[in-house]
């Protein structure tokens, strides 16, 4: 089953990612924890804004954490 990552999830993916996973994982583990969502037509859009949005996320984090620092 195809997969959008909507959240980091370890030894998966990360956020924004198109994966391909087990059908039980899918249904059972990630979609009943809003880690992920089926991936339709829309999917690489979608995974563009969440990357870009993370690295958006990492460089302010790191700014504030360089300026906590100096």
């Amino acid at each position: 089953m195809k997969v959008m990552l909507t959240k980091d999830v370890e030894n998966v993916g990360r956020a924004g990612d198109v994966k391909e996973v087990a059908d039980g994982y899918g249904r059972n583990f990630l979609f009943r924890r809003k880690l992920a969502v089926p991936a339709g037509k829309g999917a690489e859009a979608e995974a563009k804004r969440l990357k870009e949005a993370a690295v958006k996320r990492e460089t302010k984090d790191r700014v504030e954490a360089q300026a906590l620092a100096d």
